[in-house]
């Protein structure tokens, strides 16, 4: 800017000196003209880089409708924005969308979660969650104005609009934690609430960053599932590598166009650090390092995506030259603003009285109850997505004009096998809640008969040792530790056949229990169908606490009369 400033400048003087008789300076004489003209230059030139000077002071992030704003020390703010998770205000509202992106290839598997709010707003006359990312990236000038200036940096460093980066994950830790302090003490007036429970600043969740890169509620399903979520020029709105765009040199913030949240530069300039310990399935497996998101200024054009994703150590180094924490000149950070859960009292009670309707309700499709369904009810959510997806390709077909009919003919029968599909899974949970309702059943029977044999064997034991009869009550004590071995096997196999049965559909379950008791009746077998009593009442806990309790089991089998 100073540059072209300059070069203007020098335009204008030029012009000055090429017209004699121009209307700035009249008609006057030629020597006094070229007296006069460089005390022009030299005031122009001294005006043009004051306010030149004067733009880049102090940085002062320019707040627009929705943001919050919140002071820092010396003459500075952070500015954040609204990101509304597209629900409403509910107790247990959630979002439920994929992150990843095939491009990315095993280590970004487009994957399902869900992502809940910190604070109630209002969005378009609407409640609903939401929490506030910060506009920009973390700048120098403010990381000095919590931290101070480190040795070798001026008072230039307090005015900086560069990203804070070469600091470690350490680093900004300790600076959250120092602003945090701060905010308490000098601006908490400024920070939001969950009812009762003040906001603070953290890191964000590699899956809150991602869900607001895409551009959260305020995009369609299909622009959310975009690989960029811009549909202009990339290199108006992020800093990759190259000529076209930051030419390999890291970019003061704010300078490009935002995304649809109006945040700046969020998948380039620098790569930022998140909240979240790495696993390549995002939430299962081995935990590594912390994960960065994003690209930055010397990632090529075609790697920006908003699914990229990298895990960092903690520390880098070798055995032989010692260890250091990570610090890159290509990374840095964002904040977010977060709050505790449980607010008060009044919102544990809430949420508790909530459960219920929710995890019955729509909390049944999401990941946390599927991964312990049925299997029928995750293949009827995956059912579900499929058919979204092929309703999703039939509109961006139609947009692309006429489809032939056989596509149309062949996305059909797509369809009448994908219900298909559904029916035959039905039937085939039928069948195999009868057979394993029938395992259960068996082995239930078999353990009630062993404990039947127990009460024999230990008066049988009583009097053999009475009598001293040594050989007899080696014998019986050998039988008995083979008897409760049996047992133990048996309730083994026992609570192996809950969970098989764990995995099939309620309905079929109820189904596979009736045919097996019809199996019974026309075999009469009083002795089982008494037993099949108990079994179903282990099974119904089993199956609200996905937990095994043999002991109890023990002690109702043992209980049951003859």
């Amino acid at each position: 800017m100073k540059k072209n400033n300059v070069y203007y400048t020098f335009l204008m003087f030029r012009n000055l000196s090429r017209f004699p008789q121009h209307s700035y300076l009249g008609n006057v004489d030629t020597s006094v003209r070229w007296f006069v003209l460089p005390l022009i230059m030299t005031f122009l030139l001294t005006l043009t880089l004051f306010v030149s000077n004067s733009r880049a002071d102090t940085f002062k992030p320019e707040p627009g409708n929705e943001d919050i704003v919140l002071p820092m020390p010396g003459d500075t703010s952070m500015v954040f924005r609204p990101v509304y998770i597209g629900e409403n205000d509910e107790p247990y509202a959630m979002r439920k969308f994929t992150v990843g992106d095939p491009s990315g290839g095993f280590k970004e598997s487009p994957t399902t979660v869900v992502l809940g709010g910190a604070f109630v707003g209002e969005d378009n006359g609407r409640k609903d969650w939401l929490y506030y990312i910060g506009k920009y990236e973390v700048t120098e000038a403010q990381y000095a104005a919590v931290m101070g200036l480190s040795n070798g940096e001026t008072e230039d460093t307090l005015k900086s609009q560069y990203p804070v980066h070469n600091i470690s994950l350490f680093d900004a830790m300790e600076f959250i934690d120092r602003y945090n302090q701060w905010l308490f003490a000098n601006g908490l007036d400024k920070l939001p609430k969950n009812k009762s429970a003040v906001g603070y600043v953290r890191l964000p969740s590699e899956i809150e960053w991602e869900f607001a890169a895409r551009g959260g509620s305020k995009v369609s399903d299909d622009d959310f599932d975009r690989k960029k979520p811009y549909k202009g020029n990339l290199a108006d709105f992020e800093w990759f590598s190259g000529p076209k765009s930051s030419h390999n040199k890291i970019k003061k913030v704010g300078k490009l166009k935002p995304n649809i949240l109006g945040i700046h530069d969020i998948l380039a300039n620098v790569a930022e650090m998140t909240f979240s310990l790495y696993q390549i399935e995002y939430y299962q497996g081995r935990m590594g390092g912390f994960v960065t998101r994003g690209g930055h200024y010397l990632t090529s054009e075609k790697r920006i995506r908003s699914s990229l994703r990298t895990e960092e150590p903690f520390y880098t180094g070798s055995s032989k030259n010692g260890f250091k924490p990570n610090r890159k000149p290509t990374m840095g950070f964002r904040l977010v603003i977060s709050s505790i859960i449980y607010a008060d009292r009044n919102t544990a009670k809430h949420l508790k009285t909530a459960w219920g309707e929710y995890r019955s309700g729509k909390g049944a499709d999401m990941p946390a109850a599927v991964s312990v369904s049925p299997t029928s009810v995750q293949t009827d959510v995956k059912n579900v997505d499929a058919f979204k997806h092929l309703k999703r390709l039939k509109v961006e077909l139609r947009k692309m004009g006429s489809i032939p009919e056989g596509i149309l003919q062949e996305m059909g029968f797509l369809e009448a096998s994908m219900g298909d599909i559904k029916f035959i899974l039905r039937q085939a949970d039928e069948d195999s809640a009868f057979a394993w309702a029938k395992i259960a059943a068996e082995r239930g029977f078999f353990i009630f008969r062993e404990f039947r044999k127990l009460p024999t064997l230990n008066k049988a034991l009583k009097i053999a040792e009475r009598s001293e009869r040594t050989k007899m009550a080696e014998k019986l004590k050998l039988r008995k530790a083979e008897l409760e071995q049996n047992i133990e096997k048996a309730l083994t196999s026992y609570s192996d056949s809950f969970r098989q049965l764990a995995t099939i559909a309620p309905d079929a379950i109820e189904k596979g229990f009736e045919k097996y008791i019809n199996f019974l009746l026309e075999h009469n077998a009083p002795d089982q169908l008494r037993v099949l009593k108990t079994v179903q009442k282990h099974f119904d806990a089993y199956r609200k606490d996905k937990r095994a309790d043999k002991d109890n089991w023990k002690q109702d089998f043992m209980n049951i009369e003859k």
